[in-house]
């Protein structure tokens, strides 16, 4: 068993560039790997993209992915779907205030407007032969209601006009269908009732026998402060919103100056692993 669980967001906590490992971080996983420290990534991502990162640091990282509805669990990858109901109204939602939204299950993304730019950018960096993800238009209600038993969680995004994303977070939380979080002030987040990073985070403590005083959280974002609750070694980076500073245990610096290996690096000097 584990002595030490970690958790680690991806942009703007693990990544510079939402793309690069700096190598002293992948040396401090790496050296911890060794002395029973077990690492997972924790991400809205779908699950394919967070394997690409997982890469650029070694096949034993494990993945929480899709806001926590997809898992690396004790008996193998565990997935909770969003429901008909949930996309239906999601959907509706988005078409009526005119915001584009993405539905994901595991490999595929479905996306009712053009592919947004962070898509774009993710299928250019990881077009790589080493995985494969599928990216689709929904054009109609009567396509939708093909794909919507697979789908796992989605995203709504701004138009830079706040009041519609307001609008659209006001119709979704009302209806109490889904659980919605937030990487980011201009998305929606949406994810499967009573589910999100923190209860795969629980789920993984009780399979690996680790409590919350052995458990570390990193993160920068809205969608990280439910498994931070989890964690007694909490840590926001030096650039997560203030928000998340408030919630977490501890501070420690940015995602560009390697905020992550620092923090393990000094809280192992002081708390010798045997």
């Amino acid at each position: 068993m584990p002595k030490y669980l970690v958790f680690m967001d991806i942009d703007g906590t693990l990544l510079t560039d939402h793309q690069y490992v700096s190598k002293r971080t992948k040396a401090t996983i790496e050296r911890l790997q060794q002395r029973d420290v077990m690492f997972y990534i924790a991400t809205g991502r779908m699950y394919e993209l967070a394997k690409v990162v997982r890469n650029k640091i070694n096949s034993e990282v494990r993945l929480v992915t899709s806001n926590g509805a997809v898992f690396d669990g004790a008996q193998g990858r565990e997935i909770t779907k969003l429901g008909g109901a949930a996309v239906e109204l999601a959907y509706l939602v988005a078409r009526r205030d005119n915001l584009p939204m993405m539905l994901f299950t595991p490999e595929m993304a479905y996306y009712t407007e053009q592919i947004p730019r962070f898509v774009a950018r993710n299928a250019a960096n990881f077009d790589t032969g080493e995985m494969s993800i599928g990216y689709e238009e929904v054009k109609s209600f009567t396509q939708l209601a093909k794909i919507e038993d697979q789908i796992t969680n989605g995203v709504i995004l701004s138009r830079e006009d706040m009041s519609r994303l307001d609008s659209a977070r006001e119709k979704l939380t009302s209806s109490k269908l889904l659980r919605l979080s937030s990487s980011n002030p201009n998305n929606i987040e949406m994810i499967p009732l009573n589910t999100d990073k923190g209860t795969a985070v629980k789920q993984i403590q009780r399979e690996q026998h680790v409590d919350a005083a052995h458990t570390f959280v990193f993160g920068d974002g809205l969608n990280d402060v439910g498994m931070m609750a989890e964690a007694d070694l909490s840590v926001a980076m030096g650039n997560a919103l203030p928000q998340v500073k408030s919630i977490a245990n501890f501070v420690t610096e940015t995602n560009y100056n390697d905020g992550l290996a620092k923090f393990l690096d000094e809280y192992f000097q002081q708390h010798p692993l045997a």
